[in-house]
């Protein structure tokens, strides 16, 4: 019996070959992928620099609420210093460069001994202190033993600002007469 075989469309086409893509297929598909990438890219790269600014919002907040409970607890006044340049007080009283030339925070106490409540801390490369609020010198907050601030009942305000966009700008607000620490 001479049994003949039936070739299929794909056979006749590829010429016997099993069925694949073709160069072209493959490019078109290579070229969306790109697309997808070209303007998903921006949205990723921004997600770091947020994720700075709000580390640092976090982190300088929580010096300021560690800064008032301590003061509170421990019945003594804690100043919370932002210094935009970098410049630090050691406890002898002398100005020295920080550990990197950019800003930083920390707490000391308020009496003569400047003791150090809590450690140098440098802000991320990319969020500095606003000028506007701290006029290029240190921002010196102090709280008193119940929790307020000895300037008085104003509030005050200390500014993160993104260095490469200054309309990135978080704002921690406190609460003169009662220390209360809101972030804007």
């Amino acid at each position: 019996m001479n049994a003949k075989r039936r070739t299929t469309n794909d056979e006749r086409r590829t010429g016997g070959l099993p069925a694949a893509f073709t160069l072209i297929e493959l490019l078109v598909v290579m070229v969306i992928a790109a697309v997808i990438m070209a303007v998903s890219l921006p949205s990723f790269l921004s997600l770091g620099r947020g994720a700075g600014m709000r580390t640092a919002v976090n982190n300088v907040r929580s010096t300021m609420a560690l800064s008032r409970q301590w003061a509170i607890t421990h019945r003594e006044e804690i100043t919370f210093v932002a210094s935009p340049t970098g410049m630090v007080w050691t406890t002898n009283n002398v100005a020295v460069q920080a550990t990197n030339d950019h800003a930083c925070y920390y707490a000391i106490s308020a009496d003569n001994t400047n003791n150090l409540i809590q450690s140098i801390t440098d802000l991320p490369l990319d969020v500095k202190f606003s000028e506007e609020v701290s006029d290029n010198s240190e921002a010196n907050l102090t709280f008193k033993t119940d929790g307020g601030l000895t300037s008085g009942s104003d509030t005050k305000k200390i500014v993160l600002v993104d260095k490469k966009n200054a309309t990135i700008k978080k704002t921690i607000s406190i609460n003169g007469l009662t220390g209360g620490i809101k972030v804007q």
